[in-house]
């Protein structure tokens, strides 16, 4: 599991076509889609989207994506107290924005931390 920097804010890296994974297991075919577009249940759901749904059930991918949805909590609870009621919310809506983009890369890096293998 990466936790880089650039794994969180590699917007210039992240994945912008669609791409099919597939990894073979004790003789089953697993095969895991990762969209190039924005994600919008990301957006809307954030942490509970990757724990919650069945296309994203893969080892370790809730723990990566709770890191970013725990670290976007710290930083709104410190703009709560910090700033007026409008820069927090903005900051909020640009933390969400931001876990959108950046979902289905961190998925897509994740697969291939497990062993995926990317169809031609």
């Amino acid at each position: 599991m990466n936790f880089a920097w650039s794994e969180w804010f590699g917007f210039k890296s992240r994945v912008k076509e669609n791409m099919v994974f597939t990894k073979t297991e004790n003789g089953e075919t697993s095969t895991k889609v990762v969209y190039g577009t924005f994600n919008w249940w990301a957006l809307l759901f954030t942490w509970f989207y990757a724990l919650f749904s069945v296309r994203c059930r893969t080892p370790f991918f809730v723990i990566k994506t709770a890191v970013p949805f725990l670290a976007l909590v710290l930083v709104n609870m410190l703009a709560q107290l910090l700033f007026t009621e409008n820069v927090a919310l903005t900051i909020n809506v640009l933390g969400a924005i931001w876990y959108g983009f950046m979902f289905e890369t961190w998925f897509k890096n994740q697969l291939v931390d497990n062993g995926y293998q990317r169809e031609k």
